[in-house]
């Protein structure tokens, strides 16, 4: 495939020599209408010396003298020939000039109307003729003449293949020039991404960790994007490995106590209940563990995902859970309110905040979205209840992993992974207490740009 340099020199050459080629015929055509028009002007002029100098007769016809002030018409082959006809078409006058050659003329003109257009000699050379219509008054009567002027069209057919010489040679030099130009200022306005594709070879190579030069305003997004990809494609790797050195250190406390208690010739009743408590245990770290590491995190150039729809899910899914409470949800999303992230990401961080809620409250549930700079998409996202709230003592550490409220039993993993989401996000929280009488969560998320 063709590069892009490729493609643009080859389009511009082709827009570039339609562009000269049709100026060129324009102007070739304008030069040789002007030429034709000036070539007329000069045989007009020689119509007019001869009516200065033809002298009338009584009998109304003229006599041209034999000494005229242009001598070409008194030199033979001079390349200026004149005949003069009358109105029935008979020849009255002929310049020496012509000697033993002929054109054809035009009879009958009307006077003062002229024709310019071109014949043949007798010897089947090209020439171009004006006709021009005249009378001169007698005593008896008026006689109309037509004055007919010719010369050879060589001289001006070899005036404008020297024109077209002269024309297409600036024209090609011109050319040249221009696609020289052409090729310099592609090179220079295409070097951007050029160096933006060396240094995704570098990076590729590990030479670099990610795209440092300075763009134009043009290719900003670009860079940023490809950065953000890298930056969220090393985060995930990170986030998989210490997810996995995470998981093995904190399998090896219950992994030790129940070898302990098997090594210890325990009772079976404590080590049935060891083992259960250990496994459970296990099992709560295993599935943190995964969701923790499979945090998708923001994905540059992702389609972003309708909050709406999301949350109408997940509330009515969890009205089904807890179909014995009747809780009555209020919902306060736009249509138009859209996540900049994984759609398994928003599911997570509202499940796991509609679940305490719908969990902890006594009948009522809102759920609330709004953008916090209308310019950037920022969101706000509140959930509250009207249950009993949270411990003062643990407010500041709900988040963290295994911290819970006395109230009421969890595990103190699901807002954990709120937490661990918000983090992959750039995100932040505030915990208030709700006029609703329960908790109220706020959570910040901040559209990269």
């Amino acid at each position: 495939m063709l590069s892009l340099t490729s493609r643009l020199l080859i389009a511009g050459s082709i827009i570039l020599s339609a562009f000269l080629g049709l100026t060129g015929y324009a102007l070739d055509q304008t030069y040789q209408q002007s030429a034709k028009e000036a070539q007329e002007a000069r045989l007009l002029g020689h119509v007019m010396t001869l009516i200065a100098v033809a002298p009338v007769k009584l009998d109304g016809t003229i006599d041209i003298p034999k000494s005229l002030p242009l001598a070409s018409f008194s030199r033979l082959d001079s390349g200026l020939y004149g005949k003069i006809v009358d109105e029935k078409g008979k020849n009255v006058w002929s310049s020496f000039s012509l000697g033993g050659n002929d054109f054809s003329t035009i009879q009958h003109f009307k006077i003062l109307d002229s024709k310019f257009s071109e014949t043949l000699d007798l010897n089947q050379d090209r020439l171009f003729r004006l006709s021009y219509g005249v009378s001169w008054d007698s005593a008896n009567s008026t006689k109309i003449y037509t004055i007919n002027i010719a010369v050879p069209k060589e001289a001006y057919e070899q005036d404008i293949e020297r024109f077209r010489q002269l024309l297409w040679l600036w024209l090609g030099g011109v050319s040249i020039l221009l696609l020289a130009a052409q090729g310099v200022i592609l090179r220079w306005s295409l070097n951007p991404l050029r160096q933006a594709a060396d240094e995704i070879s570098r990076i590729e190579q590990g030479l670099q960790s990610k795209i440092e030069g300075a763009y134009p305003k043009d290719l900003k997004a670009l860079t940023y994007n490809l950065n953000a990809l890298i930056k969220s494609n090393k985060e995930h790797l990170v986030r998989h490995r210490n997810g996995l050195s995470d998981l093995a250190h904190s399998l090896k406390t219950p992994l030790a106590m129940i070898r302990s208690v098997s090594e210890n010739n325990a009772p079976e009743k404590i080590l049935k209940e060891t083992i259960s408590e250990q496994v459970d245990q296990m099992q709560k770290i295993v599935d943190y563990q995964l969701q923790r590491a499979g945090t998708s995190g923001r994905i540059p150039l992702s389609k972003p995902v309708n909050v709406n729809p999301v949350a109408r899910k997940i509330l009515n899914s969890l009205a089904k859970v807890y179909i014995e409470k009747s809780v009555e949800y209020k919902v306060e999303i736009s249509n138009s309110t859209l996540f900049y992230g994984d759609e398994s990401d928003l599911f997570e961080m509202l499940g796991n905040l509609l679940d305490n809620a719908f969990k902890w409250c006594t009948k009522t549930v809102v759920i609330r979205v709004n953008k916090q700079n209308k310019q950037t998409d920022d969101l706000v996202l509140t959930i509250e209840d009207d249950g009993p709230g949270i411990d003062s003592e643990v407010t500041g550490r709900i988040m963290e992993r295994g911290v819970y409220s006395s109230k009421k039993q969890g595990t103190g993993i699901g807002l954990a992974i709120v937490k661990d989401i918000l983090d992959a996000y750039e995100g932040a929280f505030q915990i208030e207490k709700s006029k609703l009488g329960g908790a109220k969560f706020v959570l910040y998320l901040k559209r990269l740009q």
